[in-house]
């Protein structure tokens, strides 16, 4: 395995890491009743909860960018979508499908039916950028062997 290739996936286990953290922390201020400081300037109105969902699935959205662009940056071959999506080994879908319990749950118990959809939708949404994310590096450790 080359240093490229080791540098690429050191990195990208660190994106991953950020994106485990970014998954469960609007989950957990849910169920705390917690207000949120946006990072994006909204100036619609919108919930406390659809401004948590939005600023969420922003950032969620930048690291699996990161995690593509690094990929077919270091691989030698460029793999297609359905090779990346298929990597993703089944164990490592614990913590996403732990995520989407937490969300389920948040959405049972809050009381606008907006903010349900706002809470479910992200919650696929960061299940399937997870196993993005992951078949990412893993597709770079194939490649490497």
């Amino acid at each position: 395995m080359t240093t490229q290739k080791k540098t690429s996936i050191l990195f990208l286990a660190v994106i991953n890491l950020m994106n485990i953290v970014a998954g469960i922390m609007p989950q957990i201020q849910m169920i705390q009743n917690k207000d949120i400081v946006s990072i994006l300037p909204i100036t619609t109105e919108m919930s406390v909860v659809q401004i948590l969902n939005l600023n969420f699935t922003v950032v969620v959205t930048v690291m699996t960018l990161i995690s593509i662009v690094t990929t077919y940056l270091v691989t030698d071959v460029p793999y297609s979508p359905k090779e990346i999506l298929s990597n993703c080994a089944g164990v490592f879908l614990i913590i996403p499908i732990g995520v989407l319990a937490m969300a389920v749950f948040n959405a049972i118990n809050t009381p606008i039916a907006a903010d349900k959809i706002w809470i479910v939708l992200s919650a696929v949404y960061y299940f399937i950028a997870f196993v993005i994310n992951i078949g990412c590096v893993l597709t770079i450790k194939y490649d490497a062997d």
